[in-house]
């Protein structure tokens, strides 16, 4: 085999090719990634194979001729540093690019986790003041996962017949509140719209 069937053209797939948000599943996003290096990997293995034959067969040639190998002192000191200069930037190309796709790759880890990690948790803070009337709705403009309202005051709350927090997760319908859509329910247990008190109210999206 020539060692020009091993010239790569052209990789199958280029990392620059694939927009900013990938949405390829992880498994064909990952293979994407590993095909540049295994094409380098499957080239450079090949031609380091003919290389072996060659070698074979010129070390063939030389042993019937010379009965001897030819040895580097044989070599002119231009032919000598040419050939180290060939290997030299061979290994440096390859290893060149196996660097820039694994450079890559991570590069697009990270800001995959940087997405997912910025959305993983959102936490919203609002007030009201109590109107003292049951049920009342507090619009979040979303619909929360879980909502924790407590007075300004914990020593006016208590005034009401309470000194804690009331806390509501999505799916839950207890007695003080619960949430709906766009937004959570106060009811009259606990006193979480008392008339007149001022409320806050964390939520998490």
């Amino acid at each position: 085999m020539s060692f020009s069937d091993h010239k790569i053209t052209q990789f199958t797939h280029k990392i620059t090719d694939l927009p900013d948000q990938p949405s390829l599943p992880a498994n064909e996003l990952k293979a994407r990634f590993d095909s540049s290096p295994e094409e380098l990997r499957q080239a450079v293995n090949g031609i380091c194979d003919d290389a072996s034959r060659l070698e074979a067969r010129v070390e063939g040639i030389v042993v019937d001729t010379f009965g001897d190998t030819i040895d580097r002192e044989m070599l002119s000191d231009e032919l000598a540093a040419e050939l180290d200069a060939k290997i030299t930037q061979a290994d440096l190309a390859a290893e060149t690019a196996a660097r820039e796709a694994a450079d890559s790759a991570l590069g697009s880890r990270i800001e995959s986790a940087n997405t997912t990690a910025a959305s993983k948790c959102q936490l919203y803070i609002g007030t009201y003041t109590g109107t003292g009337s049951y049920p009342r709705t507090v619009y979040t403009g979303f619909t929360p996962r879980a909502v924790i309202v407590s007075p300004q005051a914990a020593m006016d709350y208590g005034e009401y017949g309470t000194g804690g927090a009331v806390i509501t997760q999505d799916g839950s319908d207890s007695r003080f509140s619960r949430i709906i859509s766009g937004g959570f329910e106060l009811r009259a247990t606990n006193n979480p719209n008392a008339e007149g008190i001022a409320f806050y109210y964390l939520a998490f999206r």
